[in-house]
């Protein structure tokens, strides 16, 4: 079985929390699931910035939705997308 490069795009849940802490948080909570391979942090509009961060999981069937699941478990975490999917 392969694995699966997500690249995902997180937004805070408000302008006042900390991105960097956000995205540490995040890895931590990722670990033992799936493996982080990147993080970058984007300006958006108006002082909003995006947690784009990319991971690498086993091709299994629901593993997306696991580790997005991951990812809104920890607090302060608003909306999260797919930016891009594919086999590595």
């Amino acid at each position: 079985m392969g694995e699966v490069g997500i690249i995902y795009k997180i937004l805070p849940r408000d302008l006042e929390i900390d991105v960097n802490d956000l995205s540490k948080r995040i890895e931590e909570n990722l670990k033992n699931i799936c493996n982080v391979k990147g993080v970058q942090i984007k300006p958006i509009a108006f002082g909003l910035q995006a947690i784009l961060m990319f991971v690498s999981i086993k091709d299994e069937g629901n593993a997306s939705e696991i580790v997005e699941q991951k990812i809104r478990e920890v607090e302060g975490v608003g909306e999260i997308d797919i930016e891009e999917m594919s086999l590595l």
